[in-house]
């Protein structure tokens, strides 16, 4: 578990098209998903320290020490979605 308060947002968190203004989830670029969680941890009060960034591969940082990836899913009623969670090691 962890403490970081935008780990604690973002892990495990789908985002569907209106997450990504529209944009199909399996098709949203690196930078488009970061926008979207920056929006939304945003939208839970917390104040994101500069921009994000690209790591390559799927992984991308937003503010802190984590670092996240995130992979093509589908949400509970079969829509596609991005899957975002805390990258380990």
């Amino acid at each position: 578990m962890t403490t970081d308060p935008i780990s604690a947002v973002l892990e495990g968190v789908l985002l569907g098209a209106e997450d990504l203004q529209g944009t199909h989830p399996w098709k949203a670029t690196t930078e488009q998903i970061i926008s979207a969680c920056m929006r939304l941890v945003e939208d839970y009060g917390i104040k994101v320290p500069g921009r994000g960034r690209d790591c390559s591969n799927s992984r991308f940082h937003l503010g802190g020490d984590d670092e996240f990836r995130y992979s093509h899913q589908k949400d509970d009623a079969g829509n596609p979605a991005v899957l975002v969670l805390l990258a380990e090691g």
